[in-house]
């Protein structure tokens, strides 16, 4: 009389097919983890360029209207420093004027020379220079974004080069 008792036979087969599994749910544990990252990276981008867009987009709307200053300024026959001493008076209005969204601007005249700055509240800025000749015309001086950085410590070296 054999009686066989309850034995589980695990043969080569099921092995190899455990072994797949396992890889399977390791993969799928990566590939959600993956995609989450991803994700929050995309929405940093996102927001970064949607900041970057409001800055250009205000200080687009600050030189239309310096643009439009000076051209009644033209029309006006007003000299260069008639001119200057009364965009003085307008230039925090002109500066208001131009945000958009919770973009915050300054604007300041040194002789010739109106800088304006744009700051969004993520930190990204815009700071622009316009110099105005004695025509009453402005030239773009300098476009300049930055970035405030946030990293804490030395950063970190990956590779020194040959030595």
């Amino acid at each position: 009389m054999n009686e066989r008792r309850g034995s589980v036979r695990i043969g080569p087969i099921s092995l190899l097919t455990l072994i797949i599994v396992l890889c399977l749910a390791v993969m799928a544990v990566l590939a959600v983890t993956t995609s989450q990252a991803t994700y929050a990276v995309t929405a940093r981008q996102a927001s970064f360029t949607e900041d970057t867009y409001e800055n250009e987009a205000s200080a687009q709307k600050f030189v239309a209207a310096l643009d439009g200053f000076l051209a009644r300024e033209r029309y006006a026959k007003s000299s260069q420093s008639e001119a200057m001493a009364s965009l003085e008076r307008e230039l925090p209005n002109l500066a208001v004027q131009a945000v958009d969204g919770d973009t915050k601007a300054a604007a300041s005249i040194d002789e010739a020379t109106v800088s304006a700055s744009f700051t969004s509240p993520s930190g990204r800025t815009l700071d622009i220079e316009l110099g105005i000749n004695a025509r009453l015309e402005y030239s773009i001086e300098q476009w300049k974004a930055t970035t405030p950085s946030t990293s804490e410590g030395a950063p970190e070296t990956l590779w020194t080069g040959a030595e």
